[in-house]
Formats: structure tokens, C-alpha cells, sequence
């Protein structure tokens, strides 16, 4: 890892610090941040742009330094925060929209004011949500705040990690398999407090003179009376006996009947799937907030869920504690919510009628393999054989039931009695030198 400002490369670093996260339930958008001890003798300043990368050049973090500590001789300790902090400074005053393209409002959220200049902020609104619109009143608050409140109602969130500006992402359905070999066993798997019920209040404006018993809210200028409805979806597969626990959303004046539904529907596969996570892997930014994965709760039980925190430490490859939300297979009792469904595949790397060697998975139905195929060493009848497998990986889609995979093999080196006897390669060149006034010829194996 090695981190950037202005024109300075810093690789001599220590204590890297960086834990990214994300809020899918729209109740927060966090502030990401990293800190990171720079052996250096430059001098930086707050305001500048620190960037993180890893060793491949991908960028990590692209943040603003918010402050830097002289920590010893030629050593400093810079702390940046992504974008969200800066929003969070600023404040938008009280606006009503009806049907109003969300990417025009978000063109004002992110239009930051600086000594009576307006700065347009870059940001990437994801194509599947450049079509939303928003209804409803917003009240003076922070730029931050107006963010939360659009991309509740249109169902995206804030990626502030792994990107050098903000992006609006709808979740992605998609799962990601996290390998078995990268998982450090075992996971902690964990339920939270059975919900319920899931309550949202929903808002209806009528541009006039309120009464004195109505609910009213004004822009400085106009006036709206305030209509409320509540909203109830119901969790049907609560455990019999669980005791009532009902989540409450109100106040949030974006939330329309147009909306509500789909909100609440987005609000239920978080508090109705109540299991939680944490998992160490092998993580090289292959599984990033936000991201949905699947992953071995053992060697036989797969859950999947959204990835909402890596706490990341740094190695010859990077590690990351998962934070993994609603999963599924949090209520054995509710059979909507089971596990995901796996099928065994046994692989037999055979040569001839004998079986070399066995190995036994558990992957999700309906998953693409693609498992390469090691050299296989053994010992039989007095010979140290090596197989090559004819294919370089076992290939296929799992299928329910489970099935077997047959990956034939052959002779490649045979070695009896201290004589070695190259039987066959995928390639070889000859070379040639001379040795005492003799050629001799060394086969070289690739």
C-alpha cells in the first residue's frame, strides 16, 4: 500500500488504518476515513487530497486531510475523510418538489457554497436511478441530511470507498462467493431482536392556509398543510410468541404514497432477516461495502447477506473483518428465509479405472465453478509418480442433488529406483551446452 498527495508518493508507511462503511437501511450515511504514520520530512497541509492505493495501483480512498501530527523525528500521522465530512458543513434551506428529477436535486446537494461562490461537487448517479423523481418537502438542513433523504426514497446509497468521488448505487442482488480457502473459520453468526412489524409514515402537501389543528411547513415563502398516513407491513414469519418490536419511520416528508411501498419492502429484508455476521477473509478489496455475498457460515451452510463495514489490516495481502447484514437464514423457523441452497460436487482425478484423488465441495446451487487442477504427487509400487490433469481447471455449473466431476490424468514424471523418467509434459525445449568437451542436452519441463 502506498498513499499519494499533490506530488508526493509516500510508500514508507506504517499503522494504516481503514475502515470503510456503509448504511443500507438509510437511517445514516458514515463518514469514511483513514489514518496513516508517513516516514517524511514534507511538509503537508490540511485540505489536500490524500489518496490510498495498494500495490497493484487500484485506488483505495481518495479523501481530504483533515489533519496532520507530527509524531516523531521525520514522522507525521495525516487523517482524511471522504466527501460526506465536507457535505456535512454546509446547509441547504427548506425546499418543496413535486415530481422533481432526482438528479437535479442532487445537482444542488452537491453544489457547495464557498464565500458567495456555488462549486458543482463531482458525484455519479448509477443509470438504473437517473429516471427517480422526488415529491415532498425538505426542511433547512445539511447537505448530508438532503442526501440521506433522497437516496432513502429512491432506494440507493452512498459509496464513499474505492472511487475518487461519491457514487448513488442501487443495491445489487448479485452475490459474490467468497471461497471457502479465503475464509478464516469460523464466522460468527449472530441474531439480532426479532422485528415485528415494520411502520412508515407517508406525507401528502396541500399548498394553502393551515388551521390551527393542522400540521403545516413552510419554505419562508409558501405554506403547506401536512397530511400523514400510516403504513404497516407485517413479519409474518416472526417466531410464534416473539414479543411485539415494531421499527417506526416518520418524519422523513420525501416518503409519498408513490414510494411507500417499496420502501418498506427494502426496510423489511433488513429487519425481518435478523442474522448478523462477521467474518475474516482474504480481501484485497474483492468484497467492499455495500457489496451482497455469500458466505460459508461452515463447510456445509452458506449465507448471504450485504457487506456493510470492512475493518481492513495489511499484509502481503490485504484482511478484512466483514460486517454482513441481512442475511439469510436468520429464523430457522421461517422456511422463506432459509440458507442458500447448496449441492456437493466431488471431483475424482483419476488415470485409468484408479481414482488419484478426491475432493468434496459445497457450492451454491446454480454457481459456475471454475477449480484449477493441481499436479497430483503419490507414491504406488514402488514409484514416486507425478499426474498432470489433462485440463487446467474442473468446470461446471452446480446442480441440485450434487453431481461428480471426473478430471482424468496422466503420467507425467516417474521416478524408481533414483532414475527419473520424464513420461510426459505439456511442453519442453531442448537445450544444449557443452561440458568438458562433451554436449550434453538438459530437458527443461514447462
Amino acid at each position: 500500500m502506498y498513499v499519494t498527495v499533490d506530488v508526493f508518493t509516500f510508500t514508507d508507511i506504517e499503522n494504516l488504518s481503514f475502515s470503510p462503511a456503509v448504511d443500507l437501511t438509510g437511517t445514516s450515511i458514515p463518514i469514511n476515513e483513514f489514518t496513516v504514520d508517513i516516514h517524511t520530512d514534507a511538509q503537508l497541509s490540511l485540505g489536500e487530497i490524500a489518496e490510498l492505493y495498494d500495490d497493484q495501483d487500484n485506488l483505495w480512498a481518495h479523501y481530504w486531510i483533515i489533519s496532520v501530527t507530527q509524531i516523531g523525528p521525520d514522522m507525521i500521522q495525516i487523517r482524511a475523510q471522504s466527501d460526506v465530512a465536507l457535505l456535512d458543513r454546509y446547509t441547504l434551506p427548506a425546499s418543496y418538489y413535486s415530481a422533481v428529477s432526482v438528479k437535479d436535486v442532487l445537482d444542488r446537494v452537491m453544489q457547495i457554497e464557498s464565500d458567495g461562490l456555488y462549486v458543482d461537487w463531482p458525484y455519479t448517479l448509477h443509470s438504473s436511478l437517473t429516471n427517480a423523481t422526488v415529491t415532498g418537502f425538505c426542511p433547512e438542513q445539511t447537505a448530508r441530511e438532503r442526501l440521506l433523504w433522497v437516496c432513502f426514497t429512491i432506494g440507493g446509497y452512498v459509496k464513499a470507498a474505492f472511487n475518487d468521488r461519491l457514487e448513488i448505487l442501487p443495491l445489487d442482488g448479485t452475490a459474490a462467493l467468497v471461497p471457502l480457502s479465503n475464509t478464516y473459520m469460523r464466522p460468527s453468526v449472530k441474531d439480532g431482536d426479532n422485528v415485528t412489524a415494520v411502520v412508515v409514515k407517508s406525507y401528502a402537501f396541500t399548498l394553502g392556509e393551515p388551521s390551527t389543528m393542522d400540521e403545516w411547513v413552510t419554505d419562508g415563502t409558501d405554506t403547506w398543510i401536512v397530511t400523514e398516513q400510516t403504513n404497516t407491513l407485517t413479519n409474518t414469519n416472526a417466531p410464534p410468541g416473539t414479543l411485539e418490536n415494531v421499527v417506526t419511520i416518520e418524519g422523513v416528508y420525501l416518503v409519498n404514497s408513490a414510494n411507500v411501498s417499496s420502501i418498506m419492502t427494502f426496510l423489511a429484508q433488513w429487519y425481518f432477516n435478523t442474522a448478523r455476521i462477521e467474518a475474516d477473509v482474504i480481501d484485497n478489496a474483492t468484497y467492499i461495502p455495500g457489496d451482497k455475498v455469500m458466505i460459508y457460515a461452515d463447510e456445509q451452510h452458506i449465507k448471504a447477506g450485504f457487506v456493510t463495514g470492512a475493518s481492513f489490516a495489511f499484509g502481503l495481502q490485504a484482511k478484512a473483518r466483514l460486517s454482513i447484514s441481512g442475511a439469510t437464514g436468520s429464523n430457522p423457523q421461517d422456511p422463506t428465509n432459509p440458507d442458500v441452497a447448496t449441492g456437493g460436487l466431488v471431483i475424482l482425478y483419476t488415470w485409468d479405472a484408479f481414482t488419484l484423488d478426491r475432493k468434496e465441495y459445497a457450492l451454491p446451487v446454480g454457481y459456475s465453478y471454475n477449480i484449477i487442477n493441481l499436479f497430483i504427487d503419490i507414491e504406488m509400487n514402488a514409484h514416486r509418480y507425478i499426474f498432470r490433469p489433462e485440463n487446467a481447471a474442473a468446470t461446471g455449473n452446480i446442480v441440485a442433488g450434487g453431481s461428480t466431476d471426473e478430471e482424468p490424468c496422466a503420467v507425467a514424471l516417474d521416478l524408481h529406483e533414483g532414475v527419473l523418467m520424464i513420461v510426459s509434459v505439456d511442453e519442453a525445449t531442448q537445450d544444449s551446452q557443452t561440458v568438458e568437451q562433451e554436449t550434453i542436452y538438459i530437458g527443461v519441463i514447462a
